[in-house]
């Protein structure tokens, strides 16, 4: 596919330091080096209040003497060292906030006018497989903008490129503008771009098809910007979403899932096509972009035989 530029101009990427933190930084470097963005490094200083949790855990008195002043200023070299480190040859700068953390990122990337913000998940232990960590959680309803965020049960390939791109697509709802954005991220990342539909109760659907998207969807053909992915693959299989990316990334050599966690302003809110489940079972990075559009016209079961997600 050609090459042009995505519109990711900006990278927002909160630092805590953590290990999955510098995991992920070489994948901000490389996705900021395809894209030509700029970073911002944030490091949040979380409330006081926000560390302690209950009076009963630890006494006030703990914090009598805390200089919150040396605090922030150690706190910001040691964010100049994470930049030396792993973002040394790109453009970068820094800012550290005081606040809650998640609501402190997603209003820091709305205030820089961050295209994209890049985070770990988080997770607590073999016992909370199932639980996205409350700051990922809360950041990807927040977040005005696109969010990539790390396999959560997996561990973080190197970064090696976007060679191979698997989208979601719904049968109740085809987005035409996110498929556009599906198309214009490929060509972006010089990227296959390959389609993923999850079925539920369809009788001819118990097993994996794999069929082209303009066979599976005809009323794309319609769509003279579309052409260019009607011979994509589709790939058609039954169960839950999360049950299907699994076993499809855990089959093909796919870099990166895309999908769609809605708009604040459409029903049921930002994360109406299975964010978070999504994101759970992946083993790969998902960027989740947030935009609503008119949908391709829903067509009858006689006129073509179209499938949920």
């Amino acid at each position: 596919m050609e090459h042009t530029p995505t519109h990711f101009r900006s990278i927002l990427f909160p630092v805590d330091f953590s290990r999955m933190c510098e995991t992920t930084a070489p994948h901000v470097l490389g996705l900021a080096r395809l894209t030509g963005a700029h970073v911002t490094l944030l490091h949040v200083l979380p409330w006081l209040s926000a560390w302690h949790g209950s009076s009963e855990v630890i006494h006030p008195a703990v914090f009598k003497h805390f200089d919150s002043q040396a605090f922030s200023e150690g706190q910001r070299l040691a964010l100049e060292r994470f930049q030396e480190k792993f973002f040394s040859n790109c453009r970068c700068s820094l800012c550290i906030k005081e606040g809650a953390v998640a609501e402190t990122v997603a209003e820091t990337a709305a205030e820089i006018g961050a295209d994209l913000i890049m985070m770990p998940t988080r997770g607590l232990g073999p016992s909370r497989r199932f639980l996205i960590g409350s700051t990922t959680a809360k950041v990807l309803h927040d977040a005005p903008c696109a969010v990539w965020t790390s396999p959560h049960t997996h561990t973080l390939r190197p970064f090696t490129g976007i060679n191979n791109l698997l989208c979601t697509i719904d049968r109740n709802e085809v987005l035409l503008d996110f498929l556009r954005e599906a198309i214009r991220l490929a060509r972006s990342f010089n990227a296959r771009l390959s389609f993923v539909n999850a079925t539920h109760g369809e009788p001819d659907c118990e097993q994996r098809m794999i069929r082209p998207l303009g066979d599976e969807y005809p009323m794309l053909r319609q769509h003279q910007d579309l052409q260019s992915i009607l011979n994509c693959r589709v790939f058609v299989e039954g169960g839950p979403i999360g049950e299907v990316v699994h076993r499809i990334l855990s089959e093909e050599p796919f870099d990166l899932m895309l999908i769609n966690r809605g708009h604040l302003q459409q029903p049921f809110g930002k994360l109406r096509t299975h964010t978070y489940e999504i994101v759970l079972e992946s083993t790969c990075p998902v960027l989740s972009l947030c935009m609503g559009a008119a949908a391709a016209p829903r067509e009858t079961r006689e006129q073509v035989a179209l499938h949920s997600c």
